[in-house]
C-alpha cells in the first residue's frame, strides 16, 4: 500500500508505510436503554470519530521506542493518515494498544521492529 503516514508530538515525528491489512473505520458505540416494561434494547451506531489498525514492519529501534513510549504514556498525537494524497488531513489520536505496539522482528532482522499500531481519535 503506497500510503505514507505520520504521527507527531511536539516536533517529534515518526513516518511509516502501512502494510496490507490496514483498517480505517468509524468508531462504533453501543447504547443499551431499558424500556419502562424492563426490556433491554441495544443500538449500535457510528460516531464521527475514527479508529485505525496500522500494521507496520521494518521500523527502526528509535521509531519503535518512540511509538511504544507514546503508547505507555497515552500521549495525545497528531496523525496524518495520507501524506501523499491528502497531506493537510490530520486527526488527534491516542495509541490504544494494550501492550507495546512494536516488537523486535525475529530471524535475520535483529535491529528492526514490527507490529500493529491501534489508534483512536480523541
Amino acid at each position: 500500500m503506497a500510503n505514507l503516514q505520520k504521527l507527531v508530538e511536539d516536533g517529534t515525528e515518526v513516518e511509516f508505510d502501512p502494510l496490507a491489512g490496514y483498517v480505517e473505520d468509524r468508531i462504533r458505540e453501543v447504547a443499551r436503554p431499558r424500556s419502562r416494561s424492563g426490556k433491554l434494547h441495544s443500538y449500535q451506531f457510528f460516531t464521527n470519530k475514527w479508529r485505525y489498525e496500522i500494521p507496520v514492519v521494518m521500523e527502526t529501534s528509535a521509531d519503535a521506542v518512540q511509538i511504544n513510549t507514546w503508547a505507555k504514556d497515552n500521549t495525545e498525537l497528531t496523525f496524518y493518515p495520507d501524506l501523499i494524497n491528502s497531506p493537510a488531513t490530520t486527526r488527534t489520536v491516542h495509541i490504544v494498544n494494550e501492550t507495546d505496539p512494536l516488537q523486535l522482528m525475529e530471524y535475520e532482522w535483529k535491529d528492526r521492529y514490527e507490529g500493529t499500531i491501534f489508534l483512536e481519535e480523541i
